[in-house]
């Protein structure tokens, strides 16, 4: 059969639904095969293992409990074969008779899989195969981390763990992992899914999920699937990450672990401790077969960090006392953080098997983020200032002003998850079914306070000889080290509240069949998924303080500042909130900034999507076809706040009123994927698919500050910012192609390309001029209109090297590459530029050696500079990029005995910090060093 004769046979079949309603008559004339594939022991299963029927275009893949199933196969006799890539095939022979179900246990022995066997839950070997496994007999475009996998790296957490792969990079905060970045797509662009129900983010103006809130540790296997099918929520343009926590069923009854380290950091000189642990068991409830168990995962990690920065604002053109012009640093800054990260994590899941039939289950998941941050910064306003030396390096300016603002805080993000649902199996049909509800958040667990200490008149200035670490300095008289030149100009206190809940319901009806003598199957189902969501922010900005106060009221010692310049003297946090908390009463409130910055963000939006599909998938000789429509119906609701100020015609009190805006409509979604096997070790894939992404929040919330103020020419100003509830989503039709062959082993070779073709991108314009605005001087908003293209090409190494003379024999090389490119119509630019956050370069490379005992991998993770945000929409010289990421971790362990290892992790190795600049990397925008980590540990199986 020629190659367009099968993708011709394939489409066909894949619409027969008529061919439902003659299976039940095959299927009395027919039989069936059902199993389990274990270890010699039965305590561990293979996932993911081919199960195929010698001489027949019939065959399975063992779901994560090794469990298969073949239905409508003539009676006869049969050879079942299973094999697994990294071991070595295993037959069993069956007589098959009419109507009957025939049941194996299939355990592959040491003889057949002795190298299997030893390596299926420990090393860097197990954690590779069993993603190679997963990766090979995925129906679409599928990258796999298996929880080996994630433990042979030193990552912090999932984010972290995500970027060893193959087109995946991370946006960082204070140093750590944060957002994932899909193929350069914007992390609010991905899906985000826990045991198949969808987990909001905790961030108020984003549908980004910040990862670092859940550990690593909790993680059985994670999937980022590039190109979805048709049961997949339709709004992931970057793609879906499918996170998968442990059940009782992933390991033997009774199994206990216990890992506890601590993690020292080398900037502050503290040690952060951490532990975590694993406990799973199985029962019987009817006297037979253990049908019911629990899986226990928690935890626990005190991160204690520093970071010393340095900060530009923007850089204009001015003239210098030569009458050259050049780019002068407007306002700098010096910045000491100490942070208390403490991150929890818990997974408790249930699992029930009633009858041999049907599987029910509950997940939970709990995950907390608490975040407590004191913060100092040295302000200094050059611009305030009169020239008195300036050139392309630097500048000196007198009569200028400074200030010293510090700030501490304790925020607490959490995710939460709760799943109940089953599977239940009725011949050849199977249904499956969930409830879900999650929820994720951030709150202050104290108020956020802060003030702000000014100095005026002050001789200041800036060098940057070295531009990604310029000097910030006074000179003259000094005064800036004088705390009694700090007088106290304002206080505020912040409080956050936001929470989204989401309440979801799935029914998915699966029916395997024959599409002439070609396998396959036809599935349908429903989905509706209720989302809510709160902003609540109450700010207060107090000016008076019934009496001056200067910093000499409040001084701390001097600080460390490892960076260029000198902090001078500092603030004690403890001291200043202790005098917020005894006198607040009698400040003097600051009512106009109070009420725009507690009212001005509040909102509350609802947001319910109902969804229904229909797919098919059959195999056709060596070809695998699955393809499919999903429909979806979005309707948004919101209630925010206008805040108007008018000097014009009011007294220029702010005013409030509630503000709606709602936005209904719907989506088709069409996809196929291919995938065809060239050889028994090489195939080659292809998907074609539509996504969209819906609008951020904060971007769609109804809301309007509106200011008509008079200037000091009597002129009025008219400026304004506002949400847009009538965004569209953003849409994307997706192409991708890859060949993928697996030598054997833990070996791969891979290579692919993608292409998004991107509408109604969102941008932010000025809308002055349009109706109702038609007399404002500025209106800044954010509108659909922009088109975009994203294309790239992603390569991929791993090789075990296994043939090599000891002790070669035991190392494995993994290595990816990703190119990406992008063009995006931007807001008053005659130019394409780049899409935010997108790469050109992405990079992963690690050694690795593992005897069974004792073991190490050096990595390297690599990311070219990124176009980050624009700063003025008709100049591109301020916009804010981010330099390229390249770090370097190394993790080591010894293995004692089978109960206990020892570990030994470096983070960081070549102390990279985060630097940022605008427009030509000499001009500063950040400057962030963090230090390197060590951790030591230790972890006991029993």
């Amino acid at each position: 059969m020629t190659f367009r004769k099968k993708i011709l046979t394939a489409v066909v079949a894949a619409t027969m639904a008529g061919g439902l309603f003659a299976q039940t008559a095959l299927a009395q004339q027919t039989g069936a095969v059902r199993g389990i594939v274990t270890d010699e022991s039965g305590a561990y299963h293979f996932s993911d293992a081919l199960i195929s029927i010698d001489g027949m275009n019939r065959s399975a893949v063992t779901d994560r409990d090794g469990r298969f199933r073949l239905d409508n196969l003539p009676a006869g006799q049969y050879t079942v074969q299973v094999s697994y890539q990294g071991g070595v095939a295993e037959d069993v022979t069956i007589t098959l008779e009419p109507g009957e179900t025939e049941t194996l246990t299939i355990q592959l022995s040491r003889d057949s899989a002795s190298a299997l066997t030893e390596v299926l839950v420990r090393g860097q070997v197990a954690g590779q195969l069993s993603a190679l496994n997963r990766r090979r007999h995925a129906q679409s475009i599928v990258d796999v981390l298996s929880s080996d996998s994630v433990g042979q790296f030193p990552d912090q957490n999932l984010a972290e763990a995500l970027q060893r792969t193959s087109g995946v990079s991370v946006q960082r905060d204070q140093g750590e992992g944060r957002f994932v970045v899909i193929r350069g797509i914007d992390p609010s662009f991905n899906s985000t899914t826990i045991n198949g129900l969808r987990i909001p983010g905790p961030e108020a103006d984003s549908r980004a999920v910040n990862l670092d809130v859940i550990s690593s540790d909790l993680i059985e296997t994670v999937e980022v699937s590039k190109a979805i099918t048709p049961d997949m929520d339709g709004d992931a343009v970057g793609g879906n990450i499918e996170i998968k926590t442990l059940t009782a069923f992933d390991l033997p009854a009774g199994f206990a672990r216990v890992t506890a380290g601590g993690s020292y950091n080398a900037t502050n000189e503290k040690t952060s401790p951490d532990i975590a642990g694993t406990y799973t068991n199985k029962f019987s409830l009817d006297g037979g077969e253990e049908n019911f168990g629990f899986a226990f995962s928690f935890s626990k990690f005190d991160r204690k960090t520093v970071s010393d920065g340095i900060e530009g604002g923007e850089w204009s053109f001015e003239e210098g006392p030569d009458g050259n012009e050049y780019r002068m640093l407007e306002e700098g800054e010096q910045r000491d953080y100490i942070l208390t990260r403490d991150r929890t994590s818990l997974a408790l899941n249930f699992d029930y098997r009633p009858s041999d039939n049907t599987d029910l289950y509950l997940r939970t998941l709990y995950s907390e983020f608490d975040d407590y941050e004191t913060k100092l910064e040295n302000i200094y306003k050059f611009a305030d200032g009169d020239i008195e030396a300036l050139n392309g390096s630097g500048g000196r300016f007198i009569g200028a002003e400074m200030e010293k603002a510090n700030s501490d805080s304790n925020k607490v993000q959490t995710i939460t998850s709760y799943s109940l649902g089953g599977e239940t199996r009725l011949q050849d049909w199977v249904l499956d079914y969930s409830a879900g509800y999650s929820t994720a958040g951030e709150e202050g667990a104290i108020s956020e306070v802060g003030g702000v200490f000014v100095a005026e008149d002050v001789d200041i200035g800036y060098d940057a000889s070295n531009p990604r670490k310029p000097l910030l300095f006074g000179f003259g008289a000094q005064a800036i080290l004088e705390p009694g030149n700090f007088m106290l100009d304002e206080i505020a206190s912040e409080d956050v509240f936001n929470e989204e809940r989401e309440t979801a319901f799935t029914l998915n009806v699966r029916r395997n069949m024959l599409f002439g003598d070609n396998p396959g199957y036809i599935r349908f189902g429903v989905k509706s998924r209720l989302r809510e969501r709160e902003n609540n922010i109450e700010v207060a900005v107090y000016e008076g303080f019934g009496a001056d106060y200067s910093l000499v009221d409040f001084q701390a010692s001097g600080m460390d500042f490892p960076l260029p310049g000198n902090l001078g003297p500092g603030v004690d946090f403890a001291s200043f909130r202790r005098f917020v908390a005894s006198n607040q009463a009698s400040f003097e409130l600051n009512a106009e900034d109070t009420l725009i910055d507690s009212a001005a963000e509040d909102y509350v939006m609802e947001e319910d999507i109902h969804a229904a599909y229909l797919m098919a998938s059959v195999d056709v000789d060596r070809l695998s076809v699955v393809g499919g429509l999903r429909v979806e119906y979005t309707d948004f609701n919101a209630t925010g706040t206008r805040v108007s100020i008018d000097e014009q015609t009011s007294d220029g009190n702010p005013v409030l009123d509630p503000f709606q805006g709602s936005k209904s409509y719907t989506d088709l979604f069409p996809s196929v994927a291919l995938r065809y096997q060239l050889t028994d070790r090489t195939q080659w894939r292809a998907a074609l698919t539509r996504t969209i992404s819906r609008p951020g929040f904060e971007a769609a919330s109804p809301r309007q500050a509106l200011e008509i103020t008079e200037e000091d020419d009597g002129v009025f100003e008219r400026v304004a910012e506002i949400g847009n509830p009538d965004l569209d989503p953003l849409r994307s039709n997706n192409v991708d192609l890859r060949i993928e062959h697996y030598p054997g082993g833990a070996s791969l070779m891979s290579a692919g390309v993608f292409y998004k073709d991107i509408s109604d991108f969102f941008v932010e314009a000025d809308t002055a001029g349009q109706a109702p605005f038609a007399n404002f001087d500025e209106v800044i908003q954010t509108l659909n209109g922009g088109d975009a293209s994203l294309y790239g090409l992603e390569l991929e190494y791993t090789q075990q090297l296994s043939g090599l003379p000891a002790p070669f024999n035991n190392m494995l090389i993994g290595t990816n590459y990703t190119y990406t490119s992008s063009d995006a119509e931007l807001p008053e630019r005659a130019q394409k530029g780049r899409l935010p956050g997108q790469s050109d370069h992405i990079g992963n490379l690690s050694v690795g050696y593992d005897d069974g005992r004792l073991s190490g991998r050096l990595a390297a993770t690599y990311r070219s500079e990124f176009f980050e945000e624009i700063n003025e929409a008709d100049d591109p010289v301020n916009d804010r990029y981010q330099d390229s990421h390249l770090q370097v971790d190394f993790t080591g362990k010894f293995r004692v005995s089978d109960a206990l290892e020892l570990y030994l992790n470096l983070i960081n190795l070549n102390d990279e910090p985060l630097y940022a600049y605008f427009g030509d990397a000499r001009y500063v925008s950040q400057h962030e060093a963090y230090g390197r980590t060590y951790e030591l540990g230790f972890s006991y199986q029993f």
